[in-house]
C-alpha cells in the first residue's frame, strides 16, 4: 500500500477579495477566526453570508479565511440544484446562460456572474511526499479507502478518478471532497485513502528515487511499472527480494 492520505470533506463556502468583504460587512470590518483549518494558515471564519440563485437561497455560507486576490465561491452539485445554476467544475469562469447568484451581508449585497464553482477533487501534498508517491504538480490520479468502517456489506466503498494533484512546499497533505463524494462514498473527515495509478494512463516506469521500500515496489506491481535502478539507489532487503521474484526491476 502507499502512502495513507488523510481526508477532508467540505461543505459550501467562500473566499472573498478585501472589496467584497467592505461591501457586505462594511468598511474595514475583519474576518475573525471560528477554527484553524487543516491547511497552514487558513481558518473558517464566523461569518456568513446568504446566498441567493434563481430557483433557490442557502441561508448561511460560512467564509473562509485569509481574504484572497480573487473572489472564489465554491458548492456541491446539490447545491447548485438547488439554488438553479450550473457552475463548472474545477475552474471559476463565467456561470452560463446569463446565470447570476446574489451574496447578501449584514451591510451589502454582491451579484456573481463568474466565480462561482464545483471544486474538483483534488489532493494537497508537499514536495517530498509526492515524490514518494510517485506524482507531480497537475498529475490525475486515482484513490481508494485504505479500511472499511461498519458493516462490508453496508460499505459504499469506491474507487475515485480524476483526482487533482496539487503539490507545494507549505501543503499537509489531504485529499479534499465535497459533501456530494462524503455521501456518495461513505468517507468522512478523518479517514483515509492511497493512490493507486494515475487517471491518464500508467506510467510505464515509476519516477526516480534514492531509496526504494517494499512499498514502492508493491505500488510498482499495482501500476505495472517497471522501477529502473540507476546508479546510488538504495533497495531494501524487503524490496530486492520481492522485486526479483516479481521481474520489477530493470537496469
Amino acid at each position: 500500500m502507499s502512502i495513507l492520505i488523510p481526508v477532508g470533506v467540505s461543505n459550501r463556502h467562500m473566499h472573498l477579495t478585501r472589496e467584497a468583504l467592505d461591501t457586505l460587512f462594511g468598511p474595514g470590518s475583519e474576518l475573525t477566526v471560528y477554527r484553524n483549518l487543516y491547511q497552514h494558515g487558513e481558518f473558517a471564519s464566523e461569518q456568513f453570508v446568504e446566498m441567493v440563485g434563481p430557483k433557490g437561497t442557502i441561508p448561511k455560507v460560512r467564509i473562509l479565511g485569509p481574504l484572497r486576490t480573487q473572489m472564489q465561491v465554491e458548492v456541491s452539485r446539490t447545491d447548485a440544484y438547488l439554488l438553479g445554476i450550473h457552475p463548472p467544475v474545477g475552474i471559476f469562469d463565467n456561470l452560463p446562460q446569463g446565470e447570476t447568484i446574489v451574496l447578501n451581508g449584514p451591510k451589502g449585497s454582491l451579484i456573481l456572474t463568474r466565480d462561482v464553482m464545483i471544486s474538483r477533487r483534488h489532493i494537497h501534498i508537499s514536495p517530498p511526499e509526492a515524490e514518494e508517491i510517485g506524482v507531480k504538480d497537475g498529475d490525475a490520479v486515482f484513490v481508494t479507502p485504505a479500511t472499511i468502517r461498519g458493516n462490508p456489506v453496508e460499505s459504499r466503498i469506491c474507487i475515485m478518478g480524476n483526482v487533482l494533484v496539487r503539490v507545494k512546499e507549505s501543503f499537509r497533505m489531504q485529499l479534499h471532497i465535497d459533501t456530494d463524494e462524503g455521501n456518495a462514498s461513505g468517507l468522512v473527515n478523518g479517514d483515509q485513502v492511497y493512490v493507486v495509478q494515475s487517471s491518464l494512463g500508467r506510467y510505464d516506469e515509476m519516477p526516480g528515487k534514492k531509496l526504494i521500500t517494499e512499498g514502492d515496489v508493491r505500488q510498482a506491481i499495482l501500476r505495472k511499472q517497471k522501477i529502473r535502478l540507476k546508479k546510488g539507489v538504495i533497495v531494501t532487503p524487503a524490496a530486492a527480494d520481492l522485486g526479483k521474484e516479481r521481474k520489477v526491476f530493470i537496469n
